[in-house]
């Protein structure tokens, strides 16, 4: 097999506290990176010093420096788009990665799109950290509704010329949502079952949200509904914008795979309103249950939650309600 050349790409904004520890776990990975670009959004640190020290010691480590403040997906597609890698790893400021990460999924991807892994969070300062261990639903069903996380995606470059270079889906969606849904579409996604990542939390990161009210608990199921009961007319217009961001993606990217035209069946049910529309979408729900979920087993669970899904996917709109 022909060697790939591979990118690590990496984003910074004030990351000084944990950016060196995160670093070290780059330069000594088994398989070495081609070139580590590292993308800096203007940071008002010591982050920039602590990269122009490395980039001295490292000369695949290249630096740039955004012209004005970019934003998070700005910033990750300019700088994904300056990898030369066949294959480019994203790689956030303040995680840390197994040695024999980039060794592990550069085998593991193959021809597909993208190649995800298991992050396991970690708290040195209280900060809420619970680790799901269950194989993660790789679905497209289900990757309309979710996401898999940047920092343990290693991609193939053709994910990248696959998007489109301006749509609305840019200004709804994360760049993890957009690249995870777009591999999913051409059911182009290999897992690793293996913790390669260390996610860390801790309360001043960008990301960090204490995500305790929605794990998988009989309290949380109830708590849950009886919020999306009571503001489900609130919800359903950031619910039908969200759709349409994706609506407008899939527009433009042609996959000639059966998950993709369901998929836009699904698009298309969110938007309808009225009765049959909504027994159109539960009817749909069920029918893909396996899909939607990460319950594992194919049980009453499962059904149960696909009939309250219509309703109950409501609270993934909560914080723009609250707008």
């Amino acid at each position: 097999m022909d060697k790939k050349r591979i990118s690590v790409v990496m984003c910074t904004y004030n990351g000084e506290l944990f950016l060196k520890e995160q670093l070290d776990t780059l330069v000594t990975q088994t398989l070495l990176p081609d070139e580590i670009i590292i993308q800096d959004d203007h940071s008002t640190d010591r982050t920039m010093a602590i990269l122009q020290e490395y980039a001295a010691n490292y000369p695949f480590i290249k630096v740039c420096v955004n012209e004005d403040g970019q934003g998070v997906n700005s910033n990750f597609f300019g700088a994904l788009r300056k990898a030369t890698g066949d294959l480019i790893a994203i790689c956030d400021q303040d995680d840390l990665w197994e040695p024999t990460k980039l060794e592990q999924q550069a085998v593991a991807i193959g021809d597909h799109l993208l190649c995800s892994c298991f992050s396991k969070p970690f708290s040195e300062d209280g900060s809420f950290a619970s680790f799901d261990g269950r194989r993660p639903n790789t679905s497209l069903i289900r990757l309309l509704f979710a996401s898999l996380p940047g920092h343990t995606m290693l991609i193939n470059r053709r994910l990248i010329e696959l998007l489109p270079q301006d749509n609305p889906i840019y200004g709804i969606s994360l760049y993890d949502a957009i690249l995870g849904m777009t591999a999913a579409a051409f059911d182009s996604i290999v897992f690793v079952d293996k913790v390669l990542v260390h996610q860390r939390r801790y309360a001043n990161a960008a990301t960090y949200v204490a995500f305790s009210g929605s794990l998988p608990t009989v309290g949380n199921a109830f708590r849950i509904l009886k919020w999306s009961l009571c503001n489900y007319t609130k919800a359903k217009p950031h619910l039908q914008r969200y759709f349409r961001g994706r609506q407008a993606l899939f527009r433009e990217i042609h996959p000639n795979t059966w998950i993709y035209d369901e998929g836009c069946r699904l698009i298309r049910l969110q938007l309808g309103n009225g009765l049959i529309a909504y027994a159109r979408l539960t009817a749909f729900f069920i029918r893909h249950r396996s899909r939607l979920f990460q319950t594992p087993g194919g049980g009453i669970v499962k059904w149960l939650r696909a009939l309250l899904y219509p309703i109950m996917q409501m609270y993934n709109y909560r914080l723009w309600v609250k707008k």
